[in-house]
């Protein structure tokens, strides 16, 4: 595949990271703002910056044709970061399903 055609997910990715920090910024907020805070935070919202950086580690190197020792070792941060997006996911469903009704 053309390098350049990769760009779009280079792009996408730092969205996603912008997007994750805004949603944690709200979400912080609103947490300061409840009374009852006793509950557990899942920390979900950050499930689409994990995304996004392994976007940005996985294709970045790649659309700015680095070395093969670059690629290898982005490619190895990207399965680190895959192996955070499934820890947080699991920890988030475990949070949401212990987390009391109502």
């Amino acid at each position: 595949m053309f390098e350049s055609a990769q760009w779009p997910l280079v792009w996408a990715g730092f969205l996603l990271i912008a997007v994750s920090v805004r949603l944690s910024v709200t979400v912080r907020a609103h947490r300061h703002r409840r009374l009852r805070s006793e509950r557990r935070p899942s920390h979900l919202e950050w499930l689409p910056g994990l995304a996004g950086l392994i976007a940005v580690v996985d294709d970045g190197p790649r659309v700015l044709r680095a070395d093969g020792t670059v690629l290898a070792v982005a490619g190895e941060l990207a399965r680190i970061a895959c192996a955070g997006v499934l820890v947080l996911a699991l920890y988030g469903a475990v949070v949401l399903v212990r987390r009391p009704r109502g």
